[in-house]
């Protein structure tokens, strides 16, 4: 790492989290615990149903989903839209995706290995190319934030098998709010789905 990379990347620490990463109104109370898909299946009814919204909709916040992904206009634009999570996902995909995010990644949310000619690599997914130069998304914690490669600096291109989503996000969470978050995902963001009637 050269002295102009390593004070850029210090720099870049020294900022502000974005607005977007504020403090959500309501964290999660946990107790938490490394969920695998079998464990969350079973910490779940066969049906949910008397979830919390507002519950859920705060744990979409501290769980940093609303980060990368965008439910009904609001959120990142890194990872997939969700807005129709319901009608694409059954419980178990939907905890699959969550849990095991590298186990499929969709080409069009993929990242890329860049390898340079200086011999530094660079790992996201790009989001475009301007006045040739690469622009990479490669903190899914700050989605707005561009690294930018000159074209003439790229040795290589090649797909990185790893999901820039990274796993655990839903670790402190305890199974109600666990229900809660999902049912919130899979309702689309809607407060009147009947998975909220108390």
């Amino acid at each position: 790492v050269n002295d102009r990379t390593e004070r850029a990347a210090l720099d870049a620490l020294s900022k502000p989290p974005p607005a977007s990463f504020a403090a959500p109104a309501m964290i999660p109370k946990g107790p938490g615990r490394a969920y695998t898909v079998q464990d969350a299946m079973a910490a779940l009814p066969a049906k949910l149903t008397g979830r919390n919204f507002a519950r859920g909709r705060a744990m979409y916040t501290a769980t940093a989903c609303v980060m990368c992904h965008r439910l009904n206009d609001e959120g990142g634009g890194i990872g997939p839209d969700i807005s129709g999570a319901g009608g694409r996902y059954s419980i178990r995909d939907l905890l699959e995706n969550i849990i095991t995010p590298s186990a499929a990644i969709s080409d069009q949310y993929g990242s890329e290995q860049i390898d340079q000619a200086d011999g530094s690599t660079i790992v996201g997914r790009v989001v475009g190319e301007e006045n040739g130069e690469i622009l990479i998304a490669a903190n899914p914690f700050a989605p707005d934030e561009k690294t930018k490669v000159k074209v003439s600096a790229v040795k290589s291109r090649k797909s990185y098998p790893v999901s820039m989503m990274p796993p655990g996000l839903i670790n402190s969470l305890n199974p109600e709010e666990l229900q809660d978050l999902l049912a919130y995902i899979l309702s689309g963001g809607n407060a009147s789905d009947p998975m909220f009637k108390q």
